[in-house]
């Protein structure tokens, strides 16, 4: 007698393969403080000497690419990324000052200026140029209200640039603009790569953060802001992926949830590093496909 299949599991005759590397880029989508899950996925990758032929960032992507891109791997990766120095160099006491610029809209573009987080990349990483990378970063221009894609300036400024949610952190000034975080209309910052005959495979890892399955009782400006953007992001994400399977890309999508992230609290830090790497480890294994 034949036992009853597993409807629990989905048959596959064999792994499916991980791409090639020479042929593959790699999409770290923005999550507020998604850094560390991003940055365990990397290490995943690194682990297993997979090296992607382009990287592109968005917010806290750009952040954990821009590591990844500055030559930070293994221990001396994980160390500088959860050294405390690095959470505690976001804030700045001038934000009592801006405080109430912001909420009289009469001065100042968000609460802290990132001006010590840069700092502290620079003194970390070095005086590094995209341009020397293979690393793509997302950025908001507040001058023209357009998404551009760098691949060449001064690589601590565009991290922090890609990072500036609006309201928590001010624009940031780069020759002669002003820039915004890039998650705000690039979550997931592959359009530029839809053109680029070098690349055959998209791999996006994308950052969930765990929540309760019904929506809140009382909806805080905080929802639905979080609301409309992922509606948003949803919409892009949908028309730039039917873009690239037009074009004749593969587009692999893994997602790494993890317990969501406190501002101030360090708490999840290390456990959402150690997710990433799980994620890194079980795609690169052939259990996760696109």
């Amino acid at each position: 007698m034949t036992a009853p299949a597993d409807p629990t599991r989905t048959p596959h005759s064999t792994p499916a393969p991980a791409p090639d590397p020479a042929r593959c880029a790699l999409v770290l989508g923005s999550s507020f403080l998604g850094v560390y899950a991003h940055t365990g996925f990397l290490a995943g990758l690194h682990e297993a000497d997979f090296s992607p032929a382009r990287i592109a960032g968005s917010s806290a992507g750009a952040f954990a690419g821009g590591l990844h891109a500055a030559g930070l791997r293994g221990d001396p990766l994980r160390t500088t990324l959860l050294a405390p120095v690095m959470r505690h160099a976001f804030l700045d006491a001038g934000a009592l000052w801006r405080l109430p610029g912001i909420l009289t809209t009469l001065w100042s573009s968000g609460l802290f200026t990132g001006d010590r987080l840069v700092r502290h990349l620079r003194n970390t990483l070095g005086d590094i140029d995209l341009r020397d990378t293979p690393l793509d970063i997302a950025v908001t221009n507040a001058d023209t209200a357009r998404t551009e894609i760098h691949r060449s300036g001064p690589l601590a400024e565009l991290i922090m640039a890609s990072c500036a949610v609006p309201g928590l952190f001010t624009a940031r000034n780069i020759g002669p603009h002003r820039y915004l975080d890039g998650g705000i209309s690039a979550e997931l910052p592959y359009h530029h790569l839809i053109d680029d005959p070098a690349i055959q495979t998209i791999v996006i890892h994308r950052i969930r953060h765990q929540k309760s399955p019904a929506p809140p009782a009382n909806l805080t400006i905080k929802h639905v802001i979080a609301a409309t953007h992922r509606n948003s992001c949803r919409e892009f994400h949908a028309i730039r992926s039917n873009l690239a399977r037009a074009a004749g890309k593969s587009i692999i999508e893994l997602t790494t949830t993890t317990p969501p992230p406190g501002l101030l609290s360090r708490r999840h830090d290390a456990g959402n590093f150690h997710l990433g790497l799980q994620s890194a480890r079980r795609f690169l294994a052939g259990s996760i496909h696109g």
